[in-house]
């Protein structure tokens, strides 16, 4: 008992101060980090509140999508912007599997403003960030990496009007390495079911004893 009590102790150190979920670094400017490797592609479609697109060099499949109307401009590399011209509304980018590492976009703005950015999945599940300038008629590029996730909501705020978001580029992330904390709950699980099953061991030898 005395060995559980100990793990749990350990168990419970591990989880408060071993895990920490990574925080996703942006930096602006085209080149501002390593290019992603895999290019998204999308095909012109009919105009949805979502807009599906392709990795050329990967199987996985991602996903455009907003409470209004997108639609594809372009056969090749992708550039997605809102049937009447302006997109004004969140904009959710998302992997269909996997995590993704690192993420490469441009938001072509119509109007100065500013625009967060909200993160779902993988160690980086719930961030929200700052807010970034918008400059209109320039490239606003923008780079997230370090932590992993699934999807990404941009919000576009300061009265910021985009004409288009395009150029997206990611990296898929490797399988995770399990953290500190979830090996520790791992081994107490593990001693918990042997100590259960030694009393009862015992249990039945005093019994056929008796």
């Amino acid at each position: 008992m005395r060995k559980i009590a100990s793990m749990a102790a350990i168990a419970a150190f591990l989880v408060t101060s071993g895990s920490a979920s990574a925080a996703v670094t942006i930096c602006l400017g085209g080149g501002c980090s390593a290019q992603p490797g895999s290019n998204v592609l999308i095909n012109k479609g009919v105009p949805g509140t979502s807009v599906t697109g392709t990795l050329n060099n990967a199987p996985a499949t991602v996903l455009f999508s907003s409470p209004e109307q997108l639609i594809g401009l372009a056969n090749g590399q992708s550039r997605v912007a809102a049937v009447d011209g302006v997109l004004n509304n969140p904009l959710t980018f998302s992997i269909n599997s996997g995590l993704i590492s690192a993420l490469e976009f441009n938001i072509d703005a119509l109007t100065n403003g500013k625009v967060f950015f909200t993160f779902t999945g993988g160690n980086s599940d719930g961030l929200v960030t700052s807010s970034y300038t918008l400059d209109k008629n320039g490239n606003n590029f923008f780079n997230a990496f370090d932590g992993t996730f699934s999807s990404v909501k941009m919000t576009f705020t300061n009265g910021a009007t985009v004409a288009d978001v395009a150029q997206f580029r990611l990296n898929t992330a490797v399988a995770a390495v399990p953290e500190p904390a979830t090996w520790a709950l791992m081994l107490l699980g593990f001693a918990s079911i042997g100590f259960t099953i030694r009393r009862r061991r015992d249990k039945v030898v005093r019994l056929s004893i008796a």
